[in-house]
């Protein structure tokens, strides 16, 4: 039962100290997220949670004093952006109106200091990020950070005058006289080849930043903040020093020639920086992510040593033990993408990387192929999750790698799959274009070789992403090998990720071709292949760039291979789309940049290609991320071209159609009968 009781927990001698009582907490301010100050004094609560984009919320907020038992409202209880703790003490920032203000809690006396004043509605934005920074680059609503010791904030400011208006309606709720003309809502959207947001860093332009893109900040110690910067094609990189008064030095600086760069965060340890960047693996597949160690001296990054040598892609860095000379870290294992296991290497690079996870069994006895973990802040304790191929499990584990506390083993969810039927799988590679590209099958839990399946493929296709992972996952595609007797496919062909840099950048600067060639080329094989795969009842669908994935496939696949398909709110021109995702791996659309690469990738120009096919067009008007005008506008070139489709559209509709999930899949699933001959 969830009682919303807070407590701490011990996790050596295993007490447990509770410091609130759920039932203390009012009814208004209930189904609250909750944060907890650093100095464990005071902890905020935030209700009527409402998202504005996929990662921003705006929401009430109260702090309870622990030691009064009192709650205070934030704001006048007005609905914030964002409420942030300092790393020490009690100090909290929020953003209102976006604007920074600090509150200062004393014990004595509370201060309300404001911090910045041309916050501007949906054009000038003080630590919050605007549509495409949160979207694209931070991949959170936060753009604001505390130093170490708490005395400074930094915190960047996106001025969106120049990035021009997209707009979409809201029709709100049917039958309400409130509703009865629609409210047009306008986002700033820069696309590709249009003005981005100027940004700057703390109060003050510290870089000329109108055509660069900020990334990464982090305090260095407590006068210096840590910045690294990309152009606007993100293929060049500065890493950059600033001191509290305003002065600059270049500490690093990188280039990818062959596609663009993925900057991170890089991690001060006692003596060294960590440093994820792409190194020669000694193999034929290219560059890997690896761990690059770094001295720093003379206010310069030098001497780079790789942790981590060979065919493996480094996921992140988890934590550093610097007492313990000890990194630990996530990582493929070499040659198996969809792996994802916890390693640690010494600092001082004198022995190779251990796997700590590889040996582990999962309560079914599989392997565990899938790992995170946790660190105290002493990394003497650390939460291990296994989440593949089983559901997941927590341990907490000392140093030592022995478990202490079994925290979580998803028992009612093992209860719950081991009275269902699930679907066999197959995993194999398959050699297309040069490359391997990875293939994984669901089959019916009665499979026969000697019966005929409809197969479909279910694509994403998005340069460094893939599909075929090992964590637990049960969705749509157990419901058709268990329901429909459907063999299920995932493709990862070139252009995705964990397989080294070649195979990674023969999709750039050229969307909408390799990953295509490979999802087609691998589908007709499979059909020559399995004699029980009906070559003649083969579908296709994604969402997002899946959508894109799936119009592009059914429009250039001349040998009709794929009988039918569903886009979801897809990409159908990268014109359409937002600037930094989209020049990162397309670079600019202008005659003297890559212009006929966009071309190429407008499926508008190719639908031809649809005729005589089945294909559905899948949109919600709400979709802040990919707007309906793709959907619309390649479905005005089909209509006239009398290339007959379907269209379902669904009013006020964000990106994941989170409201309409039953209506989605009944839709589809209806499809999918008419496609493949089964009864309703």
């Amino acid at each position: 039962m969830i009682t919303g009781d807070i407590a701490i927990t011990n996790v050596k001698t295993g007490e447990t100290k509770q410091i609130f009582n759920g039932t203390d907490l009012p009814l208004p301010y209930k189904f609250s997220t909750t944060t907890i100050s650093a100095d464990k004094q005071y902890i905020l609560f935030c209700y009527n949670v409402n998202h504005v984009y996929r990662h921003s919320t705006v929401q009430n907020c109260v702090v309870y004093n622990i030691q009064n038992g009192t709650f205070e409202e934030i704001a006048n209880g007005t609905m914030i952006s964002l409420a942030l703790w300092s790393s020490i003490g009690s100090d909290l920032v929020y953003v209102l109106d976006n604007d920074i203000y600090l509150i200062t809690f004393d014990y004595k006396s509370n201060g309300v200091r404001r911090l910045t004043t041309s916050g501007e509605a949906n054009t000038v934005f003080n630590g919050i990020p605007d549509w495409v920074y949160e979207e694209e680059v931070f991949g959170s609503a936060t753009a604001m950070w505390f130093s170490p010791d708490g005395q400074h904030l930094a915190f960047a400011t996106f001025n969106d005058t120049a990035v021009k208006d997209m707009a979409y309606f809201h029709y709100g709720t049917p039958g309400s006289l409130e509703d009865q003309y629609p409210t047009e809502v306008k986002i700033k959207y820069p696309k590709a080849g249009t003005p981005n947001p100027v940004v700057s860093l703390s109060v003050i332009d510290l870089f000329d930043p109108s055509d660069n893109i900020l990334y990464i900040v982090s305090w260095w110690n407590k006068t210096h903040v840590l910045a690294t910067w990309t152009n606007r094609v993100q293929n060049q990189s500065q890493m950059t020093m600033y001191d509290i008064q305003g002065d600059a030095k270049l500490v690093l600086s990188d280039e990818e020639t062959e596609g663009w760069l993925q900057p991170n965060l890089p991690i001060r340890t006692r003596d060294y920086i960590l440093l994820l960047r792409r190194e020669p693996s000694g193999t034929s597949a290219g560059r890997f992510r690896h761990i690059n160690r770094y001295e720093y001296k003379d206010g310069q990054f030098i001497m780079p040593l790789d942790l981590t040598p060979g065919p493996s892609e480094v996921h992140a860095i988890l934590a550093v033990d610097s007492p313990r000379g000890k990194v630990y870290y996530l990582a493929t294992a070499p040659g198996e993408p969809s792996q994802r296991n916890l390693y640690l290497v010494p600092l001082d690079g004198s022995q190779k990387p251990t796997c700590i996870s590889c040996k582990l069994l999962t309560p079914e006895g599989n392997k565990c192929t899938y790992a995170t973990a946790s660190f105290s802040s002493s990394r003497s304790y650390y939460a291990f999750t296994c989440s593949g191929p089983d559901p997941a499990t927590v341990t907490i584990n000392d140093n030592n790698h022995q478990p202490v506390l079994t925290w979580n083993t998803n028992q009612a969810t093992r209860t719950l799959l081991s009275r269902r039927l699930m679907p066999q799988q197959r995993n194999f590679n398959i050699t297309v274009n040069g490359y391997d590209c990875k293939v994984r099958l669901l089959l019916p839990p009665d499979f026969d070789e000697s019966k005929l399946y409809p197969m479909m493929v279910y694509v994403y296709g998005g340069p460094n992403t893939a599909r075929i992972v090992d964590d637990a996952k049960y969705g749509y595609e157990h419901y058709l090998t268990t329901n429909r007797s459907i063999v299920h496919a995932w493709i990862d062909g070139r252009g995705s990720a964990f397989k080294g840099s070649n195979m990674l950048f023969e999709i750039y600067r050229k969307l909408g071709t390799v990953e295509i060639e490979d999802t087609i080329a691998v589908t007709e094989i499979l059909h020559k292949r399995y004699s029980w795969i009906d070559a003649n009842r083969t579908g296709i669908w994604g969402w997002s760039y899946g959508g894109f994935t799936t119009g592009m496939v059914m429009a250039q696949d001349t040998n009709f291979i794929f009988k039918c398909g569903i886009s979801v709110a897809p990409v159908t021109s990268w014109i359409y789309y937002d600037s930094i995702y989209t020049e990162r791996l397309m670079g600019l659309p202008t005659p003297e940049d890559n212009l006929d690469g966009y071309n190429r990738t407008d499926i508008s120009r190719r639908s031809e290609g649809i005729r005589g096919k089945k294909y559905m067009l899948i949109h919600g008007t709400g979709d802040d991320n990919v707007h309906q005008q793709q959907t619309l506008a390649f479905a005005k070139s089909l209509e006239y071209k009398d290339i007959l489709f379907e269209q379902v559209t669904y009013t006020d509709e964000a990106h994941s159609l989170a409201n309409v999930y039953p209506h989605l899949y009944h839709t589809m699933d209806k499809f999918w009968g008419e496609c493949f001959g089964w009864a309703h």
